[in-house]
C-alpha cells in the first residue's frame, strides 16, 4: 500500500479510478423510449396514461409478476406511491402512525400528507431499521399504521414487525424505495406488507428519471389506492366494488406514472436482479479490503438478511485512532478521491423545524390538534437514542448507486486510500 504525503495536505490522491456515472442509461433504454415516441405519433394513447393503456398495463403486470404480489399500481414517484399508501390505509387527521426517524424525509412526510401524526420508534444499532423492540410501547387507541423503511437496501425484522402488527391490528406500509431485489429470508421486501412502496428515480437501483410503484394482494386496499391517485378514466375501468365506483371523481391527487418512464422501467426491469448481484459483489469486496483497516467497520447484520444495497452505511469507531474526529477522517479521505459522506440522514427526523415547532402545512397546529392528546405529543433530543448518535456520531456512507458494475480498481484504490490516512494518525488529528 502507499504511503508519502496526505492528499488534503497537497499530495497526490490515492484513487485515480472514477466512479461510474448513475443513472447509467443504456442503448436500449434509449431505443425503448425512442420507439414509444414513435409509436405515440401513431396512438395517442400511448403518451396518455390517464386511463391506463397497454404501456402502463404491461409494465405493472410484470412488476407483479416479478415481485410476486396480485397487484400493482404505477405512480409518479416513489413519494407519491407512499402518500397513496397511506391515504390506502386509511390514515387519517389526527391518526398516529407509527415509523423511523432514520429515513429519507419521505419516509414522515407522506404521513404528514394524509393527515396523520408521525410517532418515531428508535433503530436497530446494527441494522439502522426500525426497532420492533421500541414499537410496541409507542402503540395507543390512535394508532393506525407503521410505515417502515429498508434503508440503504437492509430489510427491516418483518417478522417481528408483522407479528406486532396482526396483535394490534395496525396497517403495514413498506418504503422499499432504496430496496428493490433485497431479501428477507429468501423473499423479496415489499411482499410482506399490506402495501408495498418502490421508487425508481434517478438514484434508485433502478433508475428511469421519475417514477414508482404500489404492491398488494389486497382487493380492498388496491381499489383505494386507485381512488386516490389515479384518473377517473382508469378508475372506470377498475374499481369493481360498489362503495367505491359511487366515489369515482376527478378529485384526485394526479400521481400516475409518465409513459417516457414506464417505457424505460419496462425495459430495465429485466436487469434488476443481475445488477443488484453486481452491487453485493462489489460490496463483499469492499468488505474484505476494509477488513481491519482503523476508524470504520461493515454493519453486523443477520444472516437471513440480503440487502441489496441502494448505499452501503459504514461504522465509525473513533476508538481506533484516538484525537480523529469523524469529519476529519471523512475530509482526509474525499482528498484521497474517496466518495465519502457523514450521515444520509443528517439530523434525525424527529429533531427537524417540522416536528420541534409542530408546523406542517395544513396550519393552525394540524395534523396534532386533531388528536385528543396532541398537545402532548413532543419531540425531543433522547427520544431515540440510537438514531441521535448514529447521525451524530457514528454514520458514514461509502459506496453506492454508483457501484452496480465491475469496479474491482477502483475498489483497490479506495482501499489503499483507508491504508494511507490511517497509517498517519498524527496528521489525521491536523486536518482542519
Amino acid at each position: 500500500m502507499s504511503g508519502g504525503r496526505l492528499a488534503i495536505f497537497g499530495g497526490k490522491p490515492a484513487v485515480t479510478e472514477k466512479s461510474p456515472p448513475w443513472p447509467y442509461f443504456t442503448d436500449e433504454d434509449i431505443e425503448a423510449v425512442r420507439r414509444g415516441m414513435l409509436k405515440g405519433r401513431e396512438d395517442w394513447t400511448w403518451a396518455c396514461t390517464a386511463a391506463g393503456g397497454e404501456l402502463t398495463e404491461r409494465l405493472e403486470r410484470e412488476f407483479a409478476e416479478w415481485l410476486g404480489r396480485k397487484y400493482v399500481i404505477s405512480t409518479s414517484s416513489g413519494g407519491a406511491a407512499l402518500h397513496i399508501a397511506c391515504m390506502a390505509a386509511g390514515i387519517q387527521l389526527g391518526d398516529e402512525v407509527i415509523t423511523t426517524p432514520f429515513s429519507w424525509g419521505q419516509t414522515s412526510s407522506c404521513i404528514l400528507q394524509a393527515g396523520g401524526i408521525p410517532i418515531f420508534a428508535d433503530i436497530h444499532p446494527e441494522t439502522l431499521t426500525i426497532d420492533p423492540e421500541k414499537i410496541e410501547p409507542l402503540i395507543t387507541e390512535r394508532t393506525k399504521a407503521i410505515v417502515l423503511v429498508h434503508i440503504g437496501g437492509i430489510p427491516a425484522d418483518m417478522d417481528a414487525i408483522m407479528a406486532i402488527a396482526e396483535r394490534h391490528d395496525l396497517i403495514v406500509i413498506e418504503d422499499c424505495a432504496q430496496a428493490q431485489g433485497s431479501l428477507y429470508r429468501g423473499r423479496q421486501v415489499g411482499t410482506f406488507g399490506h402495501l408495498g412502496c418502490f421508487s425508481v428515480g434517478s438514484g434508485k437501483n433502478m433508475a428511469v428519471s421519475e417514477g414508482g410503484f404500489i404492491a398488494t394482494d389486497d382487493r380492498d386496499l388496491y381499489e383505494r389506492a386507485l381512488l386516490a391517485g389515479m384518473h377517473p378514466g382508469r378508475l372506470q375501468k377498475e374499481i369493481t366494488l360498489k362503495a367505491y365506483r359511487e366515489r369515482i371523481d376527478s378529485l384526485i391527487y394526479t400521481y400516475r406514472m409518465n409513459a417516457l418512464s414506464a417505457a424505460m422501467a419496462l425495459n430495465q426491469l429485466r436487469y434488476v436482479h443481475e445488477r443488484n448481484e453486481w452491487r453485493r459483489r462489489n460490496v463483499a469486496k469492499l468488505r474484505e479490503l476494509l477488513k481491519g483497516v482503523p476508524g470504520i467497520r461493515p454493519l453486523n447484520l443477520p444472516e437471513h438478511l440480503d440487502p441489496a444495497w441502494h448505499m452501503v452505511h459504514w461504522t465509525f469507531v473513533p476508538e481506533d485512532l484516538p484525537g480523529v474526529t469523524r469529519e476529519q477522517y471523512i475530509k482526509a479521505l474525499q482528498a484521497e478521491g474517496v466518495p465519502i459522506s457523514g450521515s444520509y440522514v443528517g439530523t434525525p427526523i424527529h429533531l427537524r423545524y417540522t416536528f420541534l415547532r409542530k408546523e406542517w402545512w395544513l396550519g393552525k397546529g394540524y395534523p396534532w390538534r386533531a388528536n385528543p392528546k396532541g398537545d402532548k405529543i413532543v419531540y425531543r433530543t433522547g427520544d431515540c437514542p440510537v438514531a441521535e448518535r448514529r447521525c451524530f456520531e457514528q454514520d458514514i456512507v461509502l459506496g453506492g448507486g454508483a457501484w452496480w458494475r465491475d469496479v474491482t480498481p477502483l475498489l483497490e484504490g479506495i482501499a489503499e486510500a483507508f491504508h494511507k490516512v490511517t497509517a498517519q494518525p498524527q496528521r489525521l488529528r491536523e486536518v482542519p
